[in-house]
Parts: structure tokens; sequence; C-alpha cells
């Protein structure tokens, strides 16, 4: 078994964060230390991998950056995520579906940052007008 060395951190979240921790602590006998401490293992290396598989949104064709900054979720992911967050609302989302959601949720900012940099970057190479605020 790999040991891991522990590094202590004091770490400001939102209330809504916490008590979704403190939920999942509650179902499944875990602390909440455990519970965040297992959702940031999980989430950050899945988020470096998906981050870094992706060639620079700057080394893309034009055509490559109009097109990933027009994309969106799949429908059935958009769906699926709709469904799971308002499960997470009504506090009727079950221990299983709860890793669903992360992974959906880690689909959608992954795709939302590549989306993000692909309008900087069609805004900087003047292939399209920038977002009225």
């Amino acid at each position: 078994m790999m040991m891991h060395i522990m590094v202590e951190v004091t770490l400001s979240i939102p209330e809504n964060v916490f008590q979704h921790a403190t939920r999942l602590s509650k179902a499944t006998q875990l602390n909440v230390s455990n519970i965040l401490t297992e959702a940031l293992a999980f989430t950050l290396p899945t988020l470096d991998i998906a981050l870094a598989a992706d060639e620079p949104v700057s080394q893309l064709d034009d055509e490559k950056v109009i097109a990933l900054a027009e994309s969106q979720m799949p429908l059935e992911h958009d769906e699926r995520l709709s469904e799971l967050l308002y499960k997470q609302r009504e506090n009727h989302l079950k221990v299983a579906e709860a890793s669903e959601l992360l992974s959906l949720m880690l689909v959608y900012r992954s795709g939302w940052w590549r989306k993000t940099e692909a309008l900087v970057e069609a805004v900087k190479r003047g292939l399209r007008s920038p977002l009225e605020s």
C-alpha cells in the first residue's frame, strides 16, 4: 500500500459545499475531512489529465478554434447533469449518483474552460467580435 504524506491546510469553502460534504459524511459514515480529501483527490488528477490531453488552443487552426468556441456539452450529458443537480437540491441524491454528478461537473467545467480559451483566441485572431457585457 502506498503511503501519502499529508499536508494540513485551512480552507474556507462555501456553506452549501460544506452541507453537501456533511450529508455525504452521514451517508457514508466517513468524516467530513475525509469526504473533502477524497473529492479533491478524485477531482484534481482528473482535471489535470483532461487539460493536459488537449492541444493548446493557440496552436489550433481557425476552424477548430471557432468550432471549440461554439461547442456545447452533449445533450444527454447536459440532461443527466440537470437531473442530478435537481436531485442534489432536493436532497434526493444517492451516494452512487454523487460520483456521477462529480464526473459530469468535471466534464462540464473542463469543456467550459476550453470553450472560454477558444473564445479569447477567436477574438484575439479577429475571428469574432468580443462578447458584450
